[in-house]
């Protein structure tokens, strides 16, 4: 007996994967992908410019790209594995909006530090706090969806305690915020 399958099996595995997947599934698996290109598309763009901020902020330049980078990847991978069901691609994408929760919630700590040297557009100090707010909503309603409704059954996750997951996965992600904006002061 072949472990291989027929193609009328795998065209009717994809077909009754595509109709199960929930809606928001699809959405955010689309701007996870959206984002995640983007950012390695503009650190490419950029590459330049970070060298010089890595420089500014005093650490290196490899851990820097090295990491923006991984961000992006994880951000595309999430979602193509989000598109195709993938229990791994479930645990990417929580990973993934509660790392960014987390780093917006530090952001927002740290506002009035902003050193002005970093250059750029210098908006008033509320401007950020609504900015980075938005943000954390975002994140954190993303994170709530994936832990909700049909789509932990999507991603065969439903005998993991989400919320434990989701705890364990935001202390995880503070402290990894916290050492990356503590390397930076």
């Amino acid at each position: 007996m072949s472990d291989l399958y027929t193609k009328k099996e795998v065209v009717e595995y994809v077909t009754s994967t595509a109709l199960e997947r929930p809606l928001g599934v699809s959405i955010a698996a689309i701007l996870l992908i959206f984002n995640g290109a983007l950012l390695l598309v503009t650190q490419l763009l950029t590459l330049n410019a970070l060298n010089e901020a890595s420089t500014l902020l005093g650490i290196c330049r490899g851990m820097f790209q090295g990491f923006i980078a991984l961000l992006g990847l994880a951000g595309t991978t999430a979602g193509v594995g989000m598109l195709f069901g993938k229990k791994w691609a479930w645990w990417l994408a929580v990973f993934y909006f509660t790392y960014e929760t987390m780093y917006y919630a530090c952001a927002i700590l740290f506002i009035p530090d902003i050193p002005p040297i970093w250059g750029g557009v210098q908006l008033s100090p509320a401007l950020y706090y609504i900015k980075y707010g938005i943000r954390i909503i975002w994140n954190l309603s993303f994170t709530l969806f994936m832990c909700h409704g049909k789509v932990p059954g999507f991603f065969q996750t439903n005998e993991v305690n989400k919320w434990k997951a989701c705890i364990a996965l935001f202390l995880i992600n503070g402290v990894l915020v916290g050492i990356g904006w503590g390397l930076l002061n």
